[in-house]
C-alpha cells in the first residue's frame, strides 16, 4: 500500500505543478468551519492535502484509514 499512496502522492504532485486544478473522482474537497482543504483517496487510506497556491506547494497533513477518517476530522 506504501507504493500505491507513493505513487498516487507523485502524481498529485505532478499534477500541482502544472496549471488548473485537479479534478478527479479521487479528489474531493472537504470544507469546515475554520479551514478548507482537500481529500485523495488511495484504496481504503485517505490523504488529507492543503495546496498552497502561491508557492505550488503540496501540502500533507495525514494520511488516515477510512475507519478513522471522522476521528481525525473532528480532532482537527
Amino acid at each position: 500500500m506504501r507504493k500505491r499512496i507513493r505513487t498516487s502522492l507523485e502524481q498529485l504532485a505532478a499534477a500541482a505543478a502544472g496549471t488548473g486544478r485537479i479534478r478527479g473522482k479521487r479528489v474531493k474537497t472537504i470544507r469546515g468551519q475554520a479551514d478548507s482543504f482537500h481529500r485523495l483517496r488511495v484504496g481504503d487510506y485517505r490523504v488529507m492535502y492543503d495546496l498552497v497556491n502561491e508557492d505550488r506547494v503540496l501540502l500533507v497533513l495525514g494520511i488516515v484509514h477510512r475507519s478513522d477518517l471522522e476521528r481525525w476530522l473532528r480532532s482537527r
